[in-house]
């Protein structure tokens, strides 16, 4: 009796083996067919967005205003948006770094993103733009795509621009009104290459900082001053801790929006379709949004103390030609973009 059990019992066994197969719910998935995630319709995505600004800067105004809204209603609810700002989840270098691992999906980064994309450089080389109009060309055209076109090799992917404005120099020790009086300032710039070329050509003592810390820096006299536009300087309460503005807009700064190519990669086309256009409308807003502050922002520094002036650029735009040279010594191929740069109308 029991050499029949067992016979009955294995003659089972294989019918639920073959029932299995056949039904295909124990078979692997072929090699290089999408993740079943991509193709789940309905799915839920979390986007979590870094930002070292606070809620009432520009970028994070756009971001909260415009980017987060338009993405649930392009997704319809389907990608749910995080902003994490004032540096929660760390300065630019970090964030930087947390996108490319994936574990972050996205932010905005100033020339940071030169360490390891030179070309991004190019943006921020000094008196390179005439106005914003000539800004706006650069950067929603074919030069703009070209400049982070490499990036997805990197483990990033650019989503478009933001903007940082036109420089200006504060301190706390002395007015600048000409280029002797910024020689020996020991003046912070972003850890980024050719805003510390720029301020070691001005002679300045360059001491490069994340933005996280420098208020405490300014704060303690670890530096002397900074470089930021205006509305960097007013939402940051730098008037606090700096009385003198030097209007040299020496620069024109920018934000690259990026997200993590680890993660843009897991998403389906459509749900990229709907982030990027939300992207796009931010881009958009924020510049409009950061020209509106400008002004106020200015109107702002000097109600609070702060002593303006406005040195004459011939001299400063000298001293700094050799920023032009020396990066063309590294990068010759950098010369023609730059020539598209100036020559656009």
């Amino acid at each position: 009796m029991s050499r029949w059990i067992r016979v009955v019992s294995h003659l089972i066994l294989v019918g639920l083996v073959f029932s299995l197969v056949g039904c295909g719910g124990a078979s692997a998935p072929k090699e290089g067919s999408a993740p079943e995630a991509n193709k789940a319709p309905g799915q839920k995505f979390i986007l979590k967005v870094g930002a070292v600004n606070n809620s009432t800067h520009p970028c994070v105004m756009a971001l909260n205003e415009v980017f987060k809204p338009r993405v649930q209603e392009f997704t319809n609810g389907q990608v749910e948006v995080q902003v994490f700002d004032n540096s929660q989840l760390g300065g630019e270098r970090d964030m930087m770094e947390q996108l490319q691992l994936g574990t972050l999906q996205m932010s905005y980064i100033s020339p940071v993103l030169g360490a390891i994309e030179p070309k991004i450089n190019i943006l921020d080389l000094p008196y390179l733009f005439k106005d914003e109009t000539h800004v706006d060309k650069v950067l929603d055209g074919p030069i703009g795509e070209k400049l982070l076109a490499d990036l997805p090799s990197k483990g990033l992917r650019s989503l478009g621009y933001f903007e940082n404005g036109f420089r200006v120099v504060t301190n706390s020790k002395r007015p600048i009104n000409k280029l002797a009086d910024l020689r020996g300032l020991k003046i912070r710039t972003p850890e980024a290459p050719i805003s510390v070329a720029i301020f070691k050509a001005l002679g300045a003592n360059v001491t490069p900082l994340a933005f996280n810390e420098l208020y405490s820096a300014l704060q303690q006299g670890v530096v002397d001053g900074q470089e930021n536009a205006y509305n960097t300087v007013a939402s940051s309460s730098f008037f606090e801790v700096q009385k003198y503005v030097a209007e040299t807009h020496h620069m024109w700064g920018n934000f690259a929006i990026l997200v993590s190519e680890k993660w843009w990669q897991s998403l389906p086309q459509d749900v990229q379709d709907a982030i990027s256009k939300a992207a796009k409308e931010a881009s958009t807003r924020q510049r409009q949004l950061f020209r509106e502050q400008t002004a106020k922002s200015k109107e702002l520094c000097l109600s609070k103390g702060m002593q303006l002036t406005t040195p004459d650029p011939a001299e400063f735009i000298q001293a700094v030609q050799p920023v032009y040279q020396d990066m063309y010594k590294d990068h010759p191929e950098f010369k023609g973009i730059v020539d598209e740069i100036l020559s656009l109308k």
